[in-house]
């Protein structure tokens, strides 16, 4: 019996800790504007969404939260394409609307609502 209990609570341990980090990623509490792209730095920090423009923004570019590397640019100012639009709450979390939709190698499909990440479930095609 305490050989069960034992490993019951290992895993329990172990999927906490999977949750933790998984949780951790999935905010984005900060908005930073830059006037120009020179200006972005050369690695864009994991949580922090970038707003390029010198006066209104046109541009905002993340790193996508599912740590696989990739950059995602969206379009805030060009009414020809698909727009997104940024609000920030009265504490600056930043809101993006409408859903990013990445559909490169991998698929990464999620709302940033209030700075958090919400990931949209997977669905298969029958």
């Amino acid at each position: 019996m305490k050989r069960l209990f034992a490993r019951t609570q290992i895993g329990a341990v172990r999927a906490y800790r999977r949750t933790r980090n998984a949780h951790a990623k999935s905010r984005m509490p900060r908005v930073i504007a830059v006037a120009r792209r020179a200006e972005l730095p050369e690695d864009l920090h994991p949580r922090c969404v970038y707003l390029l423009g010198a006066t209104t923004p046109k541009w905002a570019l993340l790193d996508c939260p599912c740590g696989r590397g990739h950059t995602i640019e969206l379009n805030l100012a060009n009414p020809a394409r698909t727009r997104w639009t940024v609000t920030t709450d009265e504490t600056g979390r930043p809101s993006l609307h409408p859903s990013i939709d990445y559909q490169g190698q991998h698929r990464c499909h999620y709302w940033l609502k209030d700075g958090r990440i919400h990931w949209v479930p997977n669905r298969t095609r029958g």
